[in-house]
């Protein structure tokens, strides 16, 4: 079993309080962007630059640094998801507002699309279950 590590980013434009998503080539199916860590790359280098390079949108990751003021931010999580023939995705999570008000752009080599979608979208689209608990948990959190 081979073990992958990767990072993501649920980014939340704070005026509408909508997700942006990426619909996946592999699995037909609307993810946060997101991927594999490169070599040396901590993972808020990782969440961030994959967002950026999926939907065109610089971010800026939310979340305390701790224990210390200059230590990593606190991802949201750490999810294990299962690949092909039994390999893991160590995926750390973020949640993520963009720096600018950006016209989100695609890469048709990554992915078949990209989207803004409201919570109540959510509920009509092709997404794993946890995209719906992290919004749900993100909106709380951070934009109560």
């Amino acid at each position: 079993m081979k073990r992958h590590f990767c990072a993501s980013a649920y980014i939340i434009n704070p005026a509408n309080k909508k997700i942006l998503l990426v619909k996946h080539k592999k699995f037909n199916r609307w993810v946060q962007p997101g991927g594999h860590m490169e070599h040396d790359e901590i993972p808020e280098e990782t969440a961030i630059r994959e967002a950026y390079e999926e939907t065109g949108v610089k971010i800026r990751l939310l979340g305390e640094h701790f224990p210390r003021e200059d230590d990593f931010i606190r991802p949201l999580g750490i999810q294990k998801n299962r690949g092909e023939q039994g390999d893991i995705h160590v995926d750390v999570i973020y949640a993520a507002v963009p720096v600018h008000e950006t016209v989100p752009v695609y890469d048709k080599n990554e992915s078949l699309n990209i989207r803004w979608f409201s919570r109540e979208e959510l509920e009509d689209l092709n997404v794993f279950q946890d995209i719906k608990i992290t919004m749900d948990y993100i909106l709380k959190k951070y934009f109560n």
